[in-house]
């Protein structure tokens, strides 16, 4: 058989959109708002600018949280937290806390300066600006806990379960998969013997519920089940392949991505 061609993995985690981007929009606006503010809550609302304020804030609110849940769209597709947190971590903090800081700078400062306001005249970084990080860790944290309820009763592919009842006995027919991939934009398997069946799942969601100490998602196109690897050829120190075994008989490349921490893995295999 020739070797696999790479396909990009499908499956990416569905978040609320506006039913959630536009409350915390508005609660994140308002509480800046009314933050420095030593007036009532009778005064407060009472007063015409307060609304158009929040609908000002709001809307850069608005702005700032799609571009937050953007950005962690495109990490849970290169970098899913089922895959290493370690290594989607720092990602996250950086793409979904640091990097929203600058357009939020930049649209309060077209802010301010509608008002003909500069704004290092303002108390925007010795105060607000802490408060519009605390309210991007709050929302980045939110949408791990979404990620994680969705994933907290994962789903077990029909081919596996349709002749088996009792959860440990399914878990262990994992072990007679020998690989999952991902062809024609469409999930398969090969097993132990080679037979090529349908997989009803994504490979994203599949890496969340398979033993790691004995799947690897190699890339994101292809998941290996240790037992079929019958031998590791290491190119360079970035390059790494290997070849299954008999009936597959197929050679795979790792990704320079899980490279490293591939050739860890299989070590601790053998331990």
């Amino acid at each position: 058989m020739n070797k696999s061609p790479w396909y990009r993995a499908a499956g990416a985690v569905k978040y609320p959109n506006y039913v959630i981007k536009l409350p915390f929009a508005f609660l994140s606006s308002h509480l800046l708002i009314v933050y420095e503010e030593k007036h009532t809550y009778a005064a407060i609302f009472t007063n015409p600018y307060y609304y158009s304020a929040l609908l000002i804030n709001a809307g850069m609110a608005y702005a700032l949280i799609s571009i937050v849940f953007r950005i962690t769209s495109l990490l849970d597709y290169y970098y899913p937290w089922g895959r290493s947190y370690k290594i989607r971590m720092p990602r996250q903090l950086v793409g979904g806390v640091l990097f929203p800081i600058l357009p939020a700078i930049i649209l309060a400062t077209l802010y301010f300066a509608y008002y003909e306001i500069n704004i290092l005249n303002t108390v925007y970084f010795s105060r607000y600006l802490q408060q519009i990080v605390f309210m991007l860790i709050i929302l980045n944290a939110y949408l791990f806990y979404h990620w994680y309820i969705l994933n907290k009763q994962k789903s077990v592919p029909k081919a596996l379960l349709e002749d088996y009842t009792h959860e440990s006995t399914a878990q262990e027919t994992f072990t007679q998969i020998a690989c999952v991939f991902i062809e024609d934009k469409n999930c398969f398997a090969y097993d132990l013997q080679g037979e090529k069946i349908i997989w009803n799942d994504t490979l994203i969601k599949s890496i969340n519920y398979l033993p790691r100490s004995q799947f690897y998602m190699i890339k994101r196109s292809f998941i290996v089940n240790r037992a079929v690897i019958n031998k590791v050829n290491v190119v360079n120190s970035r390059k790494t392949t290997i070849m299954l075994k008999s009936p597959l008989n197929l050679e795979i490349d790792v990704s320079q991505r899980e490279n490293a921490d591939f050739k860890k893995w299989m070590l601790r295999s053998f331990n």
